[in-house]
């Protein structure tokens, strides 16, 4: 069964045949099983996150308490549809539909279905905590020790998380042969391998820094994560800047 599922080696008409999109042949157009499985997933994962009343609000009052809810939603779902979009890429890029691949897509999907949960409660902490307690959250934590396991949990699986998109695009780069990827393209995998690695050492930095703060300051090592909008857009500007130049020599 295994070798039965061995990618097999693309043909020159069928590349031609690709569109191109941000320097990248798109040789995944129409959806494998594995996607519409992956897919069918998230969806259910972000039915989890959706807004659920333990009963029907009563009058106005109940309505806008429930309702306050709603901002950790939008976190939530916004994280979580990032993840979805960055797999839908990776499935674009390469069209893989093999043993490896529904490994990692499963893995990605247990990872997820772990961490959608806690995400949704850390969101709902957070916009109470930068509110005072003007947007409820409806999880209690008995103490800063608890609070710190949280946030170790929330960036290990983060990490994981990056791990399993690492692993995907390092199996698309040694299926390069087989994919006819040019040299922009691996380059560009190696890029974005590299990011997802950087990405993921973000998520440790944030476990390791819950860790290491006092008690009042451990709510702050959430912050970590907006590196996450400077160093991997920093780091494959400059891979794409050095390519360029590469382009200029040659």
């Amino acid at each position: 069964w295994w070798g039965s599922r061995i990618m097999q080696k693309l043909s020159r008409e069928f590349l031609e045949q690709c569109p191109v999109e941000r320097g990248f042949r798109i040789r995944g157009l129409e959806m494998t099983r594995i996607e519409v499985f992956v897919d069918a997933a998230f969806a259910f994962a972000l039915t989890m996150l959706a807004i659920s009343f333990d009963e029907i609000p009563g009058n106005f009052q109940e309505m806008m308490a429930a309702l306050k809810r709603t901002p950790a939603f939008i976190a939530a779902a916004a994280w979580l549809v990032w993840i979805w979009w960055n797999h839908n890429s990776w499935s674009r890029r390469f069209g893989l539909e093999d043993a490896w691949t529904a490994v990692l897509s499963t893995a990605l999907l247990i990872v997820v279905m772990v961490y959608v949960y806690p995400l949704r409660v850390l969101a709902e902490g957070a916009f109470s905590w930068m509110t005072n307690g003007w947007l409820p959250s409806s999880f209690r934590l008995q103490d800063f020790d608890e609070l710190r396991g949280m946030f170790v949990f929330l960036g290990i699986s983060f990490a994981a998380l990056c791990g399993v998109f690492f692993a995907l695009y390092g199996y698309a780069g040694r299926q390069a042969d087989n994919l006819l990827l040019d040299d922009r393209e691996r380059f560009m995998v190696n890029t974005t391998r590299a990011t997802w690695a950087t990405s993921a050492l973000i998520g440790i930095l944030a476990a390791v820094l819950a860790q290491l703060f006092p008690d009042h300051w451990v709510p702050f090592s959430g912050f970590t994560y907006m590196l996450l909008g400077v160093f991997p857009p920093l780091f494959e500007w400059l891979r794409h800047r050095a390519w360029s130049r590469r382009e200029g020599i040659t």
